[in-house]
């Protein structure tokens, strides 16, 4: 309705210009004939009576508002004046904003005989219909209005408090202050020789538009106002796909619609009608007004994970390892263009990578030597050197069971024969550290009093392998190694099967 009069109004204030304009040129014409009729007559145009008549002719200006014709001025300036009071006049209810009026007026200059000015009207007029706004701005996005703001300054306000949710003021001054937001993330990583990591820029993925806008006070937007707006998004139509198990309510729910909405939106939808999978419908989502963009270069550190090289080697017993050169891993730099929207990270590109230190490789041994549990039959002295303090046979009132090996160079114990180990640990029953090796063939031997031991139960020895060290644990008179010999469970005389 308001439309519609607004164009009336401006189609009749036409009309009444075109007619301003048609009475001008029949009153030139009058005038005309009067000044040929006056010359007739036999006056002159330098007679004082034509003189008065002709400054009677004035130049005069219809004022229009908004279309409406209210009355004849002499001047423009009267009405200017009449206008700049209005505003004037109303500053103390607008601070710090550019005040307009709202209405257009238009001015008709007419050349009129003794013209009939009534100024207090026209002022009168004026007052009764011009009204106060505010020259502000307009701000949107790709085409979608956000809001409207005092001046240009309140509207970059409002783009620089949604920036600084996702970066900080001294990353956006510096921006600012250099340009960098203005440039394209290419130009300013070839200025800048790509060197430390930095936020390129901060943007909107949509058209941001700051316009010159009339406003009335009650129209403008507040800053809260419209970064809760923004963050909201307008509501406009989508489609949505129906899924497994989808029902209305679970959709209306989904979208915050209710089911009449629904049913408005998609026509051909009955109440009665199931939903099937795949099916489309139309909905109501909040679209955002746009997306901010942060475009950063990023370094980043990785480690470089070393190689092992493994040897194998045939001096070494089996299960045994031997590290020839330790291993040690690199680090490398690889710096990226990071692109962030709204904070999340959406793309990552290379720009270059640096290796910081290279890796090391491991070079290991491993033993692959197998030895066979089974003795050979023939045996060695378990120790290095020394003597026989003590035979096999009776000794002190009880049988001694083997022999004492006393003295020696270097107080190793070796095992006398291949074999398995049975058993390796402190025992209660006088030998102390004690251990027995199985041999596989129907031998067994046994070492005691050691003041340490080197094999555990279940490993298997080779001829010759040290086995522990000499001592004197248990019932023992002094460092030395008391060495059993069993032949299928019976004892022997070690001395019959070993020598020095």
């Amino acid at each position: 309705m308001g439309m519609g009069k607004s164009r009336l109004n401006r189609a009749m204030g036409k009309s009444r210009v075109k007619t301003a304009r048609l009475w001008r040129i029949q009153k030139i014409t009058v005038l005309t004939v009067l000044v040929i009729i006056l010359g007739s007559l036999g006056f002159t145009a330098t007679t004082q009576a034509s003189d008065d008549r002709f400054e009677l002719i004035k130049t005069v200006y219809h004022v229009y508002v908004g279309g409406e014709n209210i009355g004849l001025v002499n001047e423009k300036s009267f009405v200017e004046d009449i206008k700049k009071d209005i505003q004037v006049k109303a500053e103390d209810r607008f601070k710090n904003v550019e005040l307009v009026i709202n209405e257009t007026v238009e001015y008709v200059p007419e050349r009129i005989f003794n013209p009939e000015i009534n100024h207090p009207s026209v002022k009168q007029k004026l007052e009764d219909r011009l009204t106060i706004g505010i020259q502000g701005v307009k701000l949107s996005f790709g085409g979608k209005t956000l809001g409207y703001f005092k001046n240009e300054e309140a509207a970059e306000e409002v783009l620089r408090e949604l920036k600084l949710i996702y970066t900080d003021g001294q990353t956006l001054d510096q921006l600012e202050e250099s340009g960098s937001n203005k440039k394209e993330t290419e130009e300013i990583e070839e200025e800048d020789g790509k060197k430390e990591d930095k936020v390129l820029s901060i943007s909107f993925d949509e058209k941001v538009d700051i316009e010159p806008s009339k406003v009335q006070a009650e129209d403008l937007t507040e800053l809260k106002d419209a970064l809760s707006k923004f963050k909201k998004g307008t509501l406009e139509t989508q489609k949505h796909e129906v899924k497994k198990g989808e029902t209305i309510k679970s959709i209306v729910k989904k979208y915050d619609l209710n089911q009449e909405k629904l049913y408005e939106l998609n026509p051909k939808l009955n109440k009665d009608d199931k939903l099937k999978e795949g099916q489309e419908l139309v909905v109501l989502a909040y679209e955002p007004y746009a997306q901010v963009i942060v475009k950063e270069r990023l370094t980043k550190e990785y480690t470089i994970d070393h190689k092992t090289e493994v040897k194998n080697d045939d001096s070494m017993l089996k299960g045994k390892t031997k590290i020839d050169q330790k291993g040690k891993d690199g680090k490398k730099a690889v710096q990226y263009t990071i692109t962030k929207t709204n904070g999340k990270v959406t793309k990552e590109e290379v720009l270059n990578e640096e290796i910081l230190s290279k890796p090391v490789k491991e070079i290991k041994h491993k033993g692959t030597k197998v030895i066979p549990s089974r003795g050979t039959g023939s045996f060695q002295w378990p120790a290095v050197g020394g003597y026989v303090s003590s035979y096999k046979g009776q000794r002190w009132g009880r049988a001694h069971k083997g022999i004492d090996i006393a003295r020696p160079s270097e107080r190793s114990i070796l095992a006398a024969d291949n074999g398995k180990v049975i058993s390796a640990g402190y025992t209660t029953s006088g030998y102390g550290n004690k251990i027995e090796i199985n041999h596989n063939n129907g031998f067994k031997t046994v070492y005691a009093h050691l003041a340490s031991i080197s094999v555990s139960p279940g490993q298997t020895v080779k001829k010759g392998q040290k086995i522990g060290v000499m001592g004197s644990t248990g019932n023992s008179t002094g460092v030395h190694l008391h060495f059993e010999l069993y032949k299928n469970g019976a004892l022997q005389n070690p001395l019959n099967y070993v020598s020095q």
